[in-house]
């Protein structure tokens, strides 16, 4: 996940986005390696990529006879 806080006002385009004012949630693939670095390059975000955590699965419930 890519997780940009942008201290800029609504709407301020980069990478081919418009981004809202704040915290806001993407996927991994929602950039490109030249749009990432491009967010990463702009004074007015705080760009982190964080491991989405991994989803387990469901445990089975054994029910007696």
């Amino acid at each position: 996940m890519i997780i940009i806080t942008s201290r800029a006002r609504d709407g301020f385009r980069r990478a081919g986005r418009a981004h809202p004012a704040g915290r806001t949630e993407w996927p991994d693939k929602a950039f490109t390696a030249e749009q990432a670095e491009e967010l990463k390059a702009e004074p007015l975000f705080t760009v982190d990529f964080v491991e989405d955590e991994p989803k387990t699965p469901a445990k089975s419930v054994k029910k007696d006879a």
